[in-house]
């Protein structure tokens, strides 16, 4: 694929340094393009369904239980996410976190505190992770207003004819009805 004949490079890199006075620590994120790894190992929970008048059978999103798994896979596959896209990252190495165990996965913010990173640090890593998803919508936002702005700009460029036309393109004289 590419746009304006410009071919993509690949997903979306960020990165994140945490300055460290034995060096500085340097997380990379990765957007995750493939999430059927995920998914055999996590699958979305499905409703039940239940049996309305005549007939009809309708999944039933309103259970609680549903709703209630629903919302843990979803954190679930948020904690994959984060763990797949730091795979990027030269190096890393988990001690507890296993990403063929879903019951692990929510750990990962306790074993990088537990490795020394404060909750800001932890917090700036999750961001980057964000932003290569491109999960964040105020550079979005800022990306939308650069472009708008670029194409008010070539508007603005863009002029009316400088003569006055001397027929219509089907061959009428332009000042026909004057």
């Amino acid at each position: 694929m590419k746009i304006k004949g410009k071919k993509l490079d690949g997903p979306n890199i960020e990165v994140v340094v945490i300055p460290r006075q034995s060096g500085d620590l340097v997380f990379k994120a990765k957007a995750v393009l493939d999430y059927s790894d995920h998914d055999k190992i996590n699958p979305q929970p499905q409703p039940a369904k239940r049996l309305l008048p005549g007939g009809l059978v309708q999944e039933n999103v309103e259970d609680e239980k549903y709703q209630a798994a629903f919302e843990e896979w979803a954190v679930a596959k948020c904690h994959w996410m984060f763990i797949k896209s730091l795979e990027a990252t030269e190096g890393l190495e988990w001690e507890t976190v296993k990403l063929d165990d879903p019951k692990t996965w929510k750990e990962y913010r306790d074993e990088m505190q537990t490795a020394g990173l404060s909750p800001g640090e932890i917090a700036r890593i999750e961001m980057c992770v964000t932003d290569a998803c491109g999960l964040n919508q105020s550079k979005i936002d800022e990306a939308t207003k650069r472009f708008l702005a670029g194409q008010a700009q070539v508007f603005e460029n863009e002029s009316s004819p400088s003569s006055e036309l001397k027929t219509t393109p089907s061959g009428v004289p332009a000042n026909a009805g004057k």
